[in-house]
């Protein structure tokens, strides 16, 4: 079923959408939406006719795709590609489970191309013959790729797997694995929606990003990203949102952003340098009237075999959060004034904050640092062990540990069940998981 893609950061120099939507701690949206019968009861749940929403359920519209895709001759077409030539905006196309060996290119077309049983059942084959997925000709409208796992790509100076420029792309339920090249997503300009993706298993060349979103928006919900030996796992200049997800690049940088805004709720981000590298021009020496473009992280987790995440000129807004990593958990340098943390931990480096500026971190722990602060003062809430579960995979609080209620006591920052909040990832409204 396609989505429909809303607007989230109202702050963007740029037109930005996604058809991600933060979800509170019980797992439904915070708006109340209408379901499928005209109703008003949240997502997830039985309609007022009390069943579950199924195939032959009424409630919800069936997709009759306009062409099917069958490689063993079932179908309209034998190949994607054909289908695609064929095809007349807007267009559904199914894929029924084969393996695909094949390069494909949308055309400029508006179309969602899905695998009718899943990326499991279903695989796009490039056979080592360049970029598997082109969706380079502006293609107008929201462009789908569903239920299918990508393979055999190659390109050392492009994106191996899916090529994006000028076009919105929304992938759910993707799996890239066994490609080769300098980028497994390459995006110029354009949008990508990520939902229930899996990138790992690939083979990342050296200076590259597993995805590279240049003058690029891109969100995430549900997916997790290994950069497979690349320099970056992503790489990114304009919008990131990241939910629920994971990013992971023991060769270099989790994230690596210039001049963009980062958003990260409930996820977990490491690096063997650092987790996150994010920076701002110095407006001083490149923009003079540009303001500091922001870092948002809420129960995330940044770690790196060096700094946790090193945020440069840029306005940090921390809530509920870890960091760590050998040289500096958190490392700024000439961040925005109104930069804060609330009920963060810092653990585990050589400097817990290392800065060169005030910051105000409020009820904040530090643990098991050589030191709690270089370059600035700081004064821990908490600095005894916080007793997690299993420090660093596992962050939930054991019973008696210190950072149990010992966060704001605005009700603003109250756990889920209204009590209140806990320090570190699973305190806050948003860290009932």
């Amino acid at each position: 079923m396609r989505l429909f893609i809303l607007s989230f950061f109202p702050l963007l120099a740029c037109e930005a959408t996604s058809s991600i939507e933060i979800k509170d701690p019980g797992g439904s949206e915070t708006d109340a939406d209408t379901d499928a019968d005209g109703d008003t009861d949240a997502d997830g749940d039985t309609d007022s006719d009390t069943d579950t929403d199924t195939a032959e359920d009424p409630d919800v519209p069936e997709v009759v795709p306009d062409l099917v895709v069958d490689c063993n001759g079932g179908g309209d077409f034998e190949t994607i590609q054909e289908a695609i030539d064929a095809a007349v905006s807007p267009a559904d196309i199914a894929l029924d489970p084969c393996v695909y060996h094949e390069r494909i290119d949308y055309l400029g077309k508006d179309l969602n191309i899905y695998g009718t049983e899943g990326s499991a059942r279903t695989t796009i084959d490039g056979d080592s013959g360049g970029t598997v997925v082109d969706v380079e000709v502006y293609e107008q409208g929201h462009i789908r790729l569903a239920g299918v796992t990508v393979t055999g790509g190659y390109d050392v100076s492009d994106g191996a797997a899916i090529e994006v420029k000028e076009s919105s792309l929304e992938l759910e339920d993707v799996v890239l694995e066994d490609n080769i090249g300098l980028y497994m997503i390459r995006s110029w300009g354009g949008n990508i929606d990520m939902v229930d993706v899996v990138i790992d298993g690939n083979d990342g060349t050296v200076g590259g990003s597993t995805v590279y979103m240049d003058g690029s928006t891109l969100n995430m919900d549900r997916t997790y990203i290994n950069c497979d030996g690349a320099d970056q796992a992503v790489w990114h200049h304009v919008q990131l949102l990241v939910v629920d997800s994971e990013i992971t690049c023991d060769s270099g940088y989790g994230v690596h952003d210039y001049h963009g805004y980062d958003a990260f709720y409930r996820s977990r981000v490491y690096g063997g340098i650092a987790g996150v590298y994010a920076y701002d021009n110095e407006s001083t020496a490149e923009e003079p009237d540009s303001p500091s473009e922001l870092f948002i992280s809420e129960n995330s987790v940044f770690g790196g075999g060096s700094i946790g995440a090193d945020v440069r000129y840029m306005n940090l807004q921390l809530e509920n959060s870890v960091f760590y990593g050998a040289d500096a958990g958190l490392s700024m340098t000439a961040c925005n004034g109104s930069s804060y943390a609330v009920n963060s931990v810092f653990a585990d480096s050589a400097c817990g904050i290392l800065g060169d500026q005030a910051f105000d971190h409020g009820y904040s722990a530090f643990w098991g640092n050589a030191a709690d602060g270089c370059g600035l003062t700081v004064r821990p809430a908490v600095s005894g062990d916080p007793q997690f579960a299993s420090w660093p995979d596992d962050l939930a609080l054991s019973p008696g540990s210190p950072l149990i209620d010992a966060g704001s006591p605005e009700a603003a920052y109250n756990d889920g069940d209204g009590s209140r909040d806990d320090i570190g990832q699973f305190g806050g409204p948003r860290g009932d998981w």
